[in-house]
């Protein structure tokens, strides 16, 4: 029997806590940051529970001078915290600018050590079985061996007991070298029902594959029912029950002021769909609304939209994105 004191869930998200200093300047002679909570976990949490979607993460926060701000954080976004627990060790803290818009990666990074805590002792079957959706991404992966362990546990969980699982396997070649990243991602492949890779760096170095439809026919291959092939501002192509469709960004007129965290509001608000009862489809069509909601927005996690910022676009399908159907095919 669950534990009455436990809330359901809509999304259970697994991951890292960072700092970011955002500036508008160059990173090297900016006299001014902009702080706040940070990391692409973090974002995908903020933006499911931002659109309203009750959110549970499990994760480490370090006892430094950040403690505080980040728990604090967290929660103004509307994340349930019962299970992030406080540890000795450092917050990992990044830099980024607004200036240049067509960078996705971080400029400047630090790990910390406080997710070196996020081990498996902290997943147990309750917590997942009151959840509709676990997440995780290899950015978690990338910490340690225990924090790798920690996702496995998590996913395998979820996957036996017919709880959606998603994934993103987010490559940062700065956090660690291609074959470990290949090797943490192919170790759970086999439990993802959602799988979220970005064309066409990211899945050229782990797939093989650069164009969309090649990447998608690949993960049917090994039996991922959803794939959601993201091209950032060229919004994504989705493959589920046989069909593909792709779904391009609307052209507003409007230029994208910053790529970062797109891929991670896409993610949220993908989940936060699915989690709602929509389709693939139309849950993808809902993320690239969010998705261009935050690029036409300078800044981090405090410029991720609510439901509210999306008006209609929340509640019913814009025209400008209607799919082109092709067919589920690829190469070999």
């Amino acid at each position: 029997m669950r534990p009455l004191n436990i809330p359901d869930y809509d999304l259970l998200v697994v991951g890292e806590t960072y700092v970011e200093f955002r500036t508008r300047g160059e990173i090297d002679i900016a006299d001014r940051y902009d702080r706040d909570i940070g990391g692409s976990d973090i974002a995908v949490a903020a933006t499911a529970a931002k659109l309203g979607s009750p959110v549970c993460l499990v994760s480490a926060i370090g006892r430094d001078p950040f403690h505080n701000f980040i728990r604090e954080r967290i929660v103004a976004q509307g994340i349930n915290v019962d299970h992030v627990i406080t540890v000795h060790g450092y917050n990992g803290m990044y830099f980024c600018s607004d200036r240049h818009p067509e960078e996705r990666e971080y400029l400047f990074h630090r790990p910390g050590t406080a997710a070196q805590n996020i081990t498996p002792s902290l997943i147990y079957d309750d917590l997942i079985d009151n959840c509709k959706i676990v997440y995780a991404s290899s950015e978690l992966q990338s910490v340690s061996k225990a924090a790798r362990h920690a996702v496995f546990k998590t996913l395998h969980y979820a996957h036996s007991n017919d709880i959606v699982v998603a994934y993103d396997p987010i490559l940062r070649l700065q956090r660690w070298n291609l074959d470990d990243a290949k090797e943490s991602l192919w170790g759970v492949l086999p439990l993802l029902d959602v799988i979220l890779p970005s064309a066409p760096e990211e899945t050229k170095a782990l797939f093989g594959y650069e164009r969309p439809l090649d990447v998608i026919g690949f993960l049917w291959d090994r039996n991922v029912s959803i794939v959601v092939v993201k091209a950032g501002a060229n919004g994504c192509m989705v493959g589920y029950d046989g069909k593909v469709e792709e779904f391009k960004q609307p052209d507003t007129g409007d230029r994208f002021i910053n790529n970062t965290l797109i891929g991670s509001a896409f993610n949220g608000g993908f989940l936060h769909a699915i989690a709602r009862g929509d389709n693939p489809f139309d849950a993808a069509r809902f993320a690239n609304q969010v998705a261009l909601r935050k690029g036409l927005n300078p800044g981090g996690i405090a410029a991720l939209p609510a439901q509210s910022d999306l008006g209609k676009a929340g509640s019913q399908t814009d025209r400008a994105s209607e799919p082109s159907r092709k067919p589920a095919t690829h190469a070999t």
